[in-house]
């Protein structure tokens, strides 16, 4: 085999890496916009960003900052939020920023586990968001 042969397999074996990476996100801004379009009927309550992570995906570089929240329908409940971002620091900024804020969540009064943090009121609480 060549040394372009070679180099055109490592491309075609990088881009099949790809694929489940680029439909795994894909995926996930749609559930997330059906979800937020759901939640557009739901009642609102008060919520509480409880916790914060980020993690960075080797292959990307991009990093996820996934948000934990909480509110209180006859029990205590917990929802999360996820953005993404194309620097570590900016998701680190966005966490630390939103750590304990409250904010609107929307929840299923026929299911009250199932809620939805909207983009909108996010955007309104962040300096930082930036994708």
């Amino acid at each position: 085999m060549t040394g372009a042969e070679s180099r055109m397999w490592i491309q075609i074996v990088r881009f099949i890496a790809l694929v489940p990476l680029v439909g795994a996100a894909a995926w996930h801004r749609w559930r997330k916009r059906r979800m937020e379009k759901l939640g557009q009927g739901w009642p609102s309550i008060d919520g509480c960003i409880h916790y914060g992570e980020v993690e960075t995906n080797p292959n990307t570089n991009r990093s996820l900052a996934t948000l934990t929240y909480v509110y209180f329908i006859e029990d205590y409940r917990f929802g999360t939020y996820t953005q993404q971002f194309k620097k570590k620091s900016d998701a680190d900024d966005f966490v630390r920023e939103l750590k304990d804020k409250h904010v609107p969540i929307r929840y299923n009064p026929s299911k009250p586990d199932e809620s939805v943090l909207e983009d909108v009121d996010v955007r309104q609480l962040s300096s930082s968001l930036s994708t």
